[in-house]
């Protein structure tokens, strides 16, 4: 391999892992959300919302 190509390989390695290492760090320190701290939105009934959508098309 040319001195380029292993330069090349080598920078690829360390963004590719680096980001994978930076990420897990940042998700250690500030970790998702629980769902009990979401706030409130609409209801989840399915069956009501495609009643609402088969309304709207007739």
């Amino acid at each position: 391999m040319t001195p380029i190509s292993i330069t090349f390989m080598v920078l690829s390695f360390v963004l590719l892992w680096g980001g994978l290492i930076a990420s897990s760090i940042f998700l250690t320190k500030r970790p998702e959300l629980d769902e009990s701290e979401y706030p409130e939105g609409e209801s989840d009934d399915v069956d009501e919302a495609l009643h609402k959508v088969s309304k709207s098309y007739e």
